[in-house]
């Protein structure tokens, strides 16, 4: 039978109301949730005061995106910025006078969890990465689980000769491949270069390439260059950037 004139029109009007309604209501819930990102990144917005390399009072400040998932420390007119941030606050800590570390959550697959620790200090006008690591990786599978992490002591009085200790602890526990299982825990010491203001577990002289993983572009590289060793991952600093992986494959570039 034939719906009725009136009655397509009700149906009409109904329809044209729901839509209307699901509409204002997925803006509104945007809008309220654009508002509570912001007012979190204002309250988790730190300033910290610490003297720079050179010996000047400096001022940092810490502010957290949500919404676009960035990180922004900013000192004077130089900003740094981590785009791999991920929607928990940092925890952040004086380490002493003249560095400030700051932990972040990085985006991870199902079931792994991710986090890396940045190092920074300020020289002149300009703020620098002393350090940009994986601080911890754990994830479960099935009957496999593993865990990488690491904590961080500074150490020495004075710019001259402060120290970084870093304690490494990783392991597998895999009940299919038992002959994968490992236990890893040790303490290293890392120098800091005062000339181009990192941490480092060596110095080593590289002739060689890499290719980048985000855009699989490939770049030689000459010359001596910072690295740093903990436990299975080994970072390179190159060209005021810090990379993981190995040479002649991929890097990781943190960023």
């Amino acid at each position: 039978m034939a719906c009725k004139p009136y009655l397509m029109n009700r149906y009409a009007a109904l329809i044209i109301s729901l839509v209307f309604i699901l509409y204002f209501d997925h803006s509104s819930a945007q809008d309220w949730l654009k508002t509570a990102e912001a007012k979190a990144a204002k309250r988790d917005t730190k300033i910290y005061h610490l003297t720079s390399i050179d010996g000047k009072n400096q001022t940092v400040k810490i502010v957290p995106d949500y919404a676009n998932h960035v990180l922004k420390m900013i000192c004077l007119k130089d900003i740094i910025t981590i785009e791999d941030f991920w929607g928990e606050p940092p925890d952040i800590r004086l380490l002493n006078k003249n560095f400030i570390e700051i932990n972040y959550a990085v985006r991870g697959g199902s079931g792994v969890g991710l986090g890396n620790t940045l190092i920074i200090c300020v020289e002149g006008q300009h703020l620098y990465k002393a350090m940009h690591v994986l601080r911890y990786l754990t994830g479960e599978s099935g009957k496999q689980q593993e865990e990488y992490r690491i904590k961080l002591r500074l150490i020495g009085n004075s710019i001259n000769n402060c120290k970084l200790k870093v304690s490494v602890h990783d392991f597998v526990d895999s009940k299919p491949r038992p002959k994968e299982n490992y236990a890893y825990d040790n303490n290293t010491v890392l120098a800091f270069d005062m000339q181009q203001n990192v941490f480092y577990s060596v110095k080593q002289d590289i002739y060689d390439h890499f290719i980048t993983t985000r855009n699989k572009t490939k770049q030689k590289i000459s010359g001596n260059f910072p690295i740093i060793i903990l436990g299975k991952e080994t970072y390179y600093f190159i060209n005021d950037r810090w990379y993981s992986g190995n040479l002649n494959k991929e890097m990781f570039e943190f960023r």
